[in-house]
């Protein structure tokens, strides 16, 4: 199926929940390049992430990795609360949690989310921030390099997180239990600004 065969695609999808549209538009080659996630109950589709948004990504799954974490990059997730099926730009898991392969991945399974804020500030500030509150994700880690700031929220409670500590680039991020290191965020770059 192409992009251009809109109105056999609308006959198939008629009346399908979104986490079935969201297969299929998972399996359009088309459409490979794009992200594309459900969130606050509407299909959202975006570009490739920038090289520094990219870059920081990077960093922190290395540092996961090298301390005994699996650091899936954009992996769907899914829980029991409906309209969202979010892709992180990290899910820190176990090795263990990983072995059955399950995608989209559950939540109970996650140990930590990861959020570089790209150009839907509103979306990782505060939609994702509460489905991942709701689907009691333990952490939440907030990168915003328009601010050159890092977000750690903890302690969910119903729709939001009870503790939020913000850091400044190149601070060292503490985390919690049950991760016993901290996070070196010396070589974030903050975004250049935007030209006129």
């Amino acid at each position: 199926m192409t992009l251009t065969d809109h109105d056999v695609a609308e006959v198939v999808l008629r009346g399908k929940p979104d986490h079935d549209l969201l297969r299929f538009l998972d399996r359009i080659p088309e459409l490979d390049v794009f992200k594309i996630e459900l969130i606050d109950g509407k299909i959202v589709i975006q570009a490739s992430a920038a090289p520094l948004h990219n870059s920081i990504v990077i960093k922190l799954a290395t540092q996961f990795v090298a301390n005994g974490w699996e650091a899936l990059g954009e992996q769907a997730l899914i829980s029991e609360v409906q309209g969202f099926e979010p892709k992180p730009d990290l899910a820190i898991t176990t090795v263990e949690d990983v072995a059955d392969n399950r995608n989209p991945f559950p939540t109970d399974r996650v140990r930590m989310t990861v959020e570089v804020v790209s150009s839907d500030r509103n979306s990782d500030y505060a939609k994702k921030s509460l489905w991942y509150a709701m689907s009691k994700i333990p952490l939440y880690l907030l990168v915003d390099p328009y601010d050159g700031i890092c977000k750690l929220h903890s302690r969910p409670q119903g729709p939001a997180y009870r503790t939020v500590d913000t850091y400044e680039f190149g601070e060292s991020i503490k985390l919690g239990e049950p991760f016993s290191f901290a996070l070196d965020t010396s070589a974030f770059k903050a975004y250049p600004p935007k030209l006129p």
